[in-house]
C-alpha cells in the first residue's frame, strides 16, 4: 500500500512539474541568495560529582556531550549555518551546511517545485525537515530556547530525513486558505543512507487563521508518523565465533518471576524474532501528535503560547549480546530512533559486502536486540515580547517519558547485582526508561536586525526511581552512575550570541 502511495505521489509531482517547467523559460533567473547565521555560546553545566556520569548521559540534549569527565563549562560554536538558495517563479533549490569546531554536515539539500495551475501544491525532493508538529520545522535561528525538546531530539534525531514531500496550501484568497496539509514518504534513517526497503509515512494537517492579522493568530495541527525499523535474527554470535547467543525483540509487558510474583519488564518475544529471520523483519514505529499556537497583543507586547504533545510506539536497539551487564544497562541502553550508519548509530545494519565507507560502517553485519516502548512527551512555550524593544521573556516547560507503562520506584536495576529479592525480576530496565521534565527560563534581546543575545537557564529533573548507584570500572572504560533514587544535578546555564546574515 505504501509503495502504491509513493508511486502516485511521484507521478502526480511529475505531471505538475512537466507543466510548470514548460513555462519556466519565461521566468527571470534571480540568481543565488546566500544567507545563514552563527551561534556562539558559553555553557555551564551543574555536573554531578560522580566521575563519568554527566558527560555521557545528560549533556547530549543541550548542545552535545562534554568532551571529558573533568569539563563542566565550555565555549562552543553551537551552529554555523550557511545556506544557498536559487529561486525562480515555480521552482527553487536549497543547499545548507552546518559548520562548527566539531563537525561539517549537510543540513538541507532539496529541490522544490510549485505547480502553476492551482498554485496550491508544492513538491519537495531531497533532504528536508520532517513535517511533524511544530518544533521540528521551527528554525533554530528563530526558536526562543537554545535547543529543541528532549522528546523531539530522541524520536527525530537531526530533524531531517531523505525523501519526497507534497504540501497543499491554498492561496490567501481561497476559501480553504486556513488549511495546510503535508504528506511525505521518507527513508526513516534521518538524512543517512537507506538500509532497508521500508519507507516511512509522515502526515500533518494544520488549521490556522490568516497570518496578516497582527493582533491575533491561532493554529492547530495533527500529525501522524508510521514506519518500520529492521530487526535481524542472528542465531550465532558473530562477535564471538562459536558461541551461540541470539538477538531478540523485547516488548514491555507483565511477567512472573520464579517466586510467582508479577512484575513489569522487557520480555523476549521469540515468535516475532524468529519470524524476522536472518534477512530481517519489520518492527513498528508509530507516533501521533497534536500541536497548537496562539499569538495575541497584550498590554506589554505580543504574547505567544505554543504547545505540542506526542505519544506512540518507539523501538530502540542495543548492539551487544552482553545485554544484562551493568555497564550496558547503565550506560548504553537508549530510547532513540535510528539515525543510519553515517551519523553514528549503525542501526539498522548492513550485510556484507558494504560497497561504501566500510571504515565508518564496519566490515560486518552486527545483529542487535530491539526493545519496544510506549512513550509520551511534549513542550509548552510562553513568550512575552516587551513592546517593540526587541526584548522577550521566555518560559519553556517540557517533558519526555520514554516508557509510560512504568514509573518511579518500579524502575530498578537491582537484579543485575544479584544481592536482593529483585534478582529474580529480570526487567532489563535502565536510565533509558526514566521520565525527564525540564523548566527553562530565559531572556532574549534582538539588538538589531543581525544580532541577538540570549540567556537561558534549564532546571532538569528526573523522576525518582529504584536505580541504585553503579561504581563501574573506569580502567575498562565503563562509566559509573550516581543512582537515580533522587534528582541528579544536571542543570544548565547558556549565554548565546547569534549573528544573522
Amino acid at each position: 500500500m505504501r509503495t502504491k502511495s509513493l508511486l502516485l505521489i511521484t507521478v502526480f509531482a511529475f505531471v505538475f512539474a512537466t507543466n510548470l517547467l514548460s513555462q519556466e523559460t519565461d521566468t527571470i533567473n534571480k540568481g543565488v541568495k546566500i544567507s545563514g547565521y552563527i551561534q556562539s555560546q558559553y555553557q555551564y553545566f551543574d555536573r554531578v560529582d560522580t566521575l563519568g556520569a554527566v558527560p555521557h548521559h545528560y549533556a547530549k540534549y543541550f548542545g552535545g556531550d562534554f568532551v571529558n569527565d573533568e569539563t563542566s563549562q565550555r565555549f562552543m560554536l553551537r551552529r554555523g549555518r550557511l545556506k544557498f538558495t536559487h529561486t525562480t517563479k515555480y521552482s527553487s533549490g536549497v543547499l545548507s551546511f552546518d559548520v562548527t569546531e566539531k563537525s561539517f554536515a549537510v543540513k538541507d539539500f532539496h529541490v522544490k517545485l510549485k505547480e502553476n495551475l492551482l498554485e496550491s501544491f508544492t513538491f519537495t525532493a531531497g533532504i528536508f525537515s520532517r513535517p511533524f508538529g511544530n518544533e521540528v520545522e521551527f528554525s533554530s535561528s528563530l526558536r526562543e530556547s537554545p535547543e529543541r525538546s528532549i522528546m523531539i531530539q530522541t524520536i527525530f534525531p537531526g530533524e531531517r530525513d531523505l525523501g519526497l514531500k507534497v504540501n497543499f496550501n491554498p492561496k490567501p484568497e481561497s476559501a480553504l486558505h486556513f488549511l495546510s496539509v503535508d504528506a511525505a514518504i521518507v527513508n526513516g534513517n534521518g538524512a543517512a543512507l537507506e538500509t532497508d526497503n521500508y519507507k516511512d509515512f509522515i502526515g500533518r494537517t494544520k488549521f490556522s487563521t490568516k497570518k496578516d492579522n497582527k493582533k491575533f493568530f491561532a493554529s492547530a495541527g495533527f500529525s501522524f508518523y508510521s514506519g518500520n525499523v529492521k530487526h535481524i535474527y542472528e542465531p550465532v554470535d558473530t562477535l564471538s565465533s562459536g558461541v551461540a547467543k541470539k538477538f531478540y525483540i523485547y516488548s514491555f509487558e507483565e511477567q512472573t518471576n520464579d517466586a510467582g510474583e508479577s512484575f513489569m519488564g522487557f520480555l523476549m518475544d521469540s515468535a516475532a524474532t524468529v519470524a524476522c529471520g536472518t534477512s530481517g523483519g519489520k518492527v513498528k514505529r508509530q507516533y501521533l501528535g497534536f500541536d497548537m499556537q496562539l499569538a495575541v497583543m497584550s498590554p506589554f507586547g505580543k504574547l505567544e503560547i505554543r504547545g505540542e504533545y506526542v505519544s506512540g510506539i518507539q523501538p530502540s536497539s542495543i548492539n551487544t549480546n552482553q545485554f544484562d551487564k551493568p555497564t550496558v544497562i547503565y550506560n548504553d541502553m537508549n530510547s532513540a530512533s535510528p539515525t543510519g550508519p553515517i551519523t553514528g548509530v549503525s542501526w539498522p545494519v548492513h550485510k556484507v559486502p558494504q560497497p561504501y565507507r566500510p571504515v565508518s560502517v564496519g566490515a560486518k553485519e552486527v545483529p542487535h536486540n530491539t526493545l519496544i516502548r510506549k512513550f509520551s512527551g511534549g513542550q509548552l512555550y510562553f513568550v512575552q515580547n516587551l513592546s517593540e524593544s526587541g526584548h522577550q521573556i521566555v518560559i519553556k516547560y517540557e517533558w519526555y517519558d520514554p516508557n509510560t507503562e512504568i514509573e518511579g520506584k518500579e524502575i530498578t536495576t537491582d537484579y543485575i547485582f544479584g544481592s536482593t529479592s529483585d534478582s529474580l525480576n529480570v526487567t532489563y530496565l535502565s536510565p533509558a526508561d526514566v521520565k525527564y521534565t525540564v523548566l527553562g527560563i530565559g531572556w532574549n534581546w534582538k539588538i538589531n536586525e543581525n544580532v541577538k543575545l540570549g540567556v537561558f537557564y534549564q532546571n532538569v529533573k528526573n523522576e525518582k526511581t529504584g536505580i541504585i548507584k553503579y561504581e563501574g570500572d573506569v580502567n575498562s572504560g565503563w562509566h559509573p552512575h550516581p543512582a537515580m533514587t533522587a534528582d541528579i544535578k544536571d542543570d544548565l546555564f547558556t549565554i548565546r550570541i547569534q549573528y544573522n546574515f
